[in-house]
């Protein structure tokens, strides 16, 4: 049971997708904390997910089973996805005037730099650099695993495809998914100490295009999503 939820594991931390992108986004536009905030976020939503399937599976099945939910469900989800994307292109001009009044104020290239990238930024204003607390980062990671169709069929496909036909015991289960949980808990923290080394090598042009393509992509995602549930 154990070998088993930690290859499902790994194989969901190396699926590419919005997830992926919202970590190293935060990790390097804002440091470890940040990347690692967005991580509990999804981490927090797999776990509501797990006490759905083991206590309320014939609740959760049914829901997922009224006329329209999937169709719902998809537009919510690709509607989330396509308002961070635009988010993170409308926040350009205002990541750029503010780190062009940051200079004004003659603080050195350096320090703008590591505020900007949240390398040794304080969680304090007049930095020069707006962005987000750690509590919104913790929110959009939840958000993006929750309000999405396919995060709540991909665990009845896992009840239906490895906990019915095993036939485990509810110790059983918890060690199948304490060792999925646990990979997936150590990749997303690996990801994130990824991405905050990353941007100690980008400049603050770098990272605006960074947060633009990674924009863009959320955007495609979310369009995909409509489309396919359509």
């Amino acid at each position: 049971m154990l070998i088993q939820g930690i290859l499902l594991g790994l194989s969901l931390s190396f699926m590419v997708g919005p997830l992926l992108f919202a970590i190293l986004q935060a990790g390097i536009e804002r440091g470890f904390r940040a990347g690692l905030a967005v991580a509990g976020g999804i981490w927090a939503s797999d776990v509501l997910y797990v006490l759905a399937v083991l206590f309320g599976l014939e609740v959760l099945a049914a829901v997922t089973a009224l006329p329209g939910f999937r169709v719902g469900a998809g537009l919510a989800g690709g509607a989330l996805l396509v308002a961070f994307g635009l988010g993170n292109l409308l926040m350009q001009n205002k990541a750029t005037g503010d780190m062009s009044s940051g200079l004004r104020r003659s603080k050195s290239s350096a320090v703008v730099r590591e505020e900007y990238l949240g390398v040794n930024a304080p969680d304090r204003e007049g930095t020069g650099i707006i962005l987000p607390p750690y509590r919104i980062y913790f929110l959009r990671g939840f958000l993006l695993n929750t309000i999405n169709p396919f995060t709540v069929f991909f665990w009845l496909g896992i009840t239906g495809a490895v906990l019915i036909p095993n036939g485990w015991n509810d110790t059983q289960i918890l060690i199948f998914f304490g060792g999925m949980l646990a990979t997936l808990t150590l990749t997303d923290t690996l990801k994130a100490y990824a991405a905050k080394r990353i941007s100690r090598f980008l400049t603050p042009r770098h990272t605006q295009q960074v947060r633009r393509g990674i924009g863009v992509l959320l955007i495609v995602f979310g369009l995909v999503l409509v489309a396919r549930v359509l």
